[in-house]
């Protein structure tokens, strides 16, 4: 067997990152909740990348259903814990890096633990999920942890990034928590991505948010990755690099379209206020 050398295995990075900047990644701790869609590949690249130490989270199972987009779904891993296999296989590329694994996902009860220590937080909750996002944002902001959340739309993705400067959680989505699911994942999805490029191809019919359900395909959630990860690194090493919300970054493969854009006021924005109330009409919600 090979044995495992740090600084050959991460040399092609050179160049790209310094020596200083390396053994900063070697020493950061990334927290990822979420091990599916786009989770499992953040971990993978973030690793490849060099980071050194890790918190993860999942609590759910692959299934033939996650084949069309999930790093880690196969038919060998089906029925296994997503946080497992993306565990071992993040090993397999780093044997030394050290891994910390919550297999009950992220909640009130233990998100201090899980925070602890942590240098940039990448959000790859179930999208669905809104309060478990909101607690881990707000929480991350209050101690000054940067969050990345990357949402994949179509062939594209819409990227934000949360710092202690910019606009809170609730004040960036204005969500009513007491709504049903449909019409808070609307509100998620419509600051997530304000551009909203993949409307024009995506067909309605494939939403009901009210019952967990959107379409995603890999090369979208690919997309996210490079982007995502991109702007965790620079988090990291670059952070005044970053624009946290109300920017945002929009980009769509199949368009070619690129938006870098101030969404003033958040989901509170006059615009915002007409697509929602045209986006409710057109999916029935």
């Amino acid at each position: 067997m090979p044995q495992f050398n740090y600084d050959l295995a991460f040399s092609r990075n050179n160049g790209i990152t310094n020596a200083e900047e390396q053994t900063r990644l070697k020493n950061a701790t990334f927290a990822i909740a979420g091990m599916g869609g786009v989770g499992g590949d953040y971990l993978i690249t973030l690793a490849r990348a060099g980071v050194g130490n890790f918190k993860i989270s999942d609590f759910d199972e692959f299934e033939i259903k996650n084949f069309n987009r999930q790093y880690g779904a196969t038919m060998s891993t089906v029925g296994r814990k997503k946080m497992d296999v993306m565990h071992e296989l993040a090993l397999d590329i780093n044997p030394k890096a050290n891994i910390k694994t919550y297999p009950e996902g992220i909640n009130e009860n233990n998100i201090d633990d899980f925070l602890t220590g942590v240098d940039v937080f990448v959000d790859a909750v179930e999208f669905f999920e809104v309060k478990v996002h909101r607690l881990i944002v707000n929480a991350c902001r209050e101690r000054h942890i940067p969050v990345i959340f990357g949402v994949p739309m179509g062939f594209g993705v819409g990227a934000l990034v949360f710092t202690s400067e910019g606009m809170s959680f609730d004040e960036y989505f204005d969500i009513d928590f007491d709504a049903p699911l449909g019409i808070q994942a609307l509100k998620l999805a419509l600051a997530s991505a304000p551009a909203g490029f993949h409307l024009k191809y995506i067909q309605p019919a494939a939403f009901d948010l009210g019952n967990r359900k959107g379409p995603s395909i890999a090369s979208g959630c690919k997309l996210a990755t490079g982007i995502v990860v991109t702007k965790a690194l620079l988090a990291l090493l670059h952070p005044t690099e970053l624009k946290p919300i109300p920017h945002y970054t929009c980009y769509d493969a199949r368009l070619n379209r690129l938006k870098k854009g101030y969404l003033w006021m958040g989901n509170r924005n006059p615009l915002q206020q007409l697509k929602f109330f045209i986006a409710r009409k057109r999916l029935g919600i």
